[in-house]
């Protein structure tokens, strides 16, 4: 019975979503083009970054971009904006830290969900925090993976 009871719970381990994410440390090709695609985004807004103008070569023509809770969707124009005012008015991703939770190829589209923490710098030394879980779909475009929309559910800091 011991014995029995010692199979099945490996069984039920090895089936587990933690077993997938282990799985997942040895990311396919594709999967590795959206890694890079995803760090070609963040890098753009991190101090020495190269701003709105790279922000926004990353994202498809009909970017979307919701927040859990609000009733607003914000357009591929509209956030880039608010990116480059941001990022005009001296603010800088300073440190982020992030968990890649699932990356899941399908042909030309991957969904993608991690959860990002980042510490935000502004001009005049002011520093705010940010963590959000994000559901992200991605579309390859002429072989570029962009980012065509983001789910970003905002979550506490302990």
């Amino acid at each position: 019975m011991h014995k029995r009871l010692l199979v099945a719970t490996f069984v039920v381990l090895l089936c587990s979503p933690l077993s997938l994410l282990l799985a997942d440390e040895q990311w396919t090709d594709d999967q590795q083009l959206v890694l890079e695609s995803i760090e070609r985004l963040s890098s753009s807004t991190a101090l020495g970054g190269a701003g709105a103008d790279e922000y926004a070569a990353i994202l498809t023509d009909d970017y979307g971009r919701w927040t859990t809770g609000s009733s607003l969707i914000n357009g591929k124009g509209e956030w880039v904006e608010g990116v480059r005012s941001w990022f005009d008015a001296g603010w800088r991703v300073a440190d982020r830290k992030e968990k890649i939770i699932q990356i899941k190829v399908m042909g030309d589209h991957a969904l993608v969900r991690r959860i990002v923490e980042e510490t935000y710098h502004g001009p005049d030394g002011e520093r705010t925090i940010s963590k959000a879980a994000l559901a992200e779909s991605w579309t390859r475009v002429e072989g570029a993976w962009l980012l065509s929309w983001v789910n970003a559910d905002v979550l506490e800091i302990p």
